[in-house]
């Protein structure tokens, strides 16, 4: 089961409230209670992927979900950062905000035609559903608004966190 999957722009009291937290369940209420906040959503520091983040990882990487393979910085986009929780279905990563702007830039040069080869390449039992170019197309949409999320984190000097919640059926708006 892929979950839902949410990018979070941390700034540094975002930062200092989720490493505060004392144990897993406080930091899974923390992390939930950002990607869940109007004025986090309003400022438009949530960017909700939905399923799509499967994809983008492995497009970004060398085909699978590990977050070991792939290159740095582009490894780190989703699964690659610092695990800050990690528990059957739910998952928490950081990307330091000195490490951010590399991913952006790395980011800002990535071509549809890499990133649509790379896909044609994801073997599709793992991948759990069919290749199409309508899933395609949803994932290129989405890592260009990752792209510019870790822009706008980078101008900020912020972290980014990557959270996937496998209980949840639908992002909530």
């Amino acid at each position: 089961m892929k979950g839902q999957g949410a990018h979070i722009i941390l700034t540094r009291e975002d930062a200092k409230t989720v490493f505060g937290a004392a144990d897993d369940e406080a930091v899974r209420k923390t992390v939930t209670a950002l990607r869940n906040s109007k004025k986090h959503r309003d400022a438009k520091l949530v960017l909700e992927t939905g399923t799509s983040w499967d994809a983008i990882h492995r497009c970004l990487t060398e085909g699978t979900l590990d977050p070991e393979s792939g290159e740095f910085p582009l490894n780190h986009t989703i699964l690659g950062g610092k695990r800050i929780h990690r528990a059957g279905d739910f998952e928490a990563i950081m990307v330091r905000p000195d490490i951010v702007p590399y991913i952006a830039e790395q980011l800002h040069h990535v071509k549809r035609e890499v990133i649509h080869s790379a896909y044609q390449k994801i073997d599709p039992a793992d991948y759990g559903q069919p290749l199409t170019i309508t899933d395609f197309d949803k994932i290129w949409n989405s890592l260009q608004q990752i792209r510019q999320l870790y822009e706008d984190a980078a101008n900020e000097r912020c972290a980014v966190l990557f959270t996937v919640d496998r209980q949840v059926i639908a992002p909530t708006k």
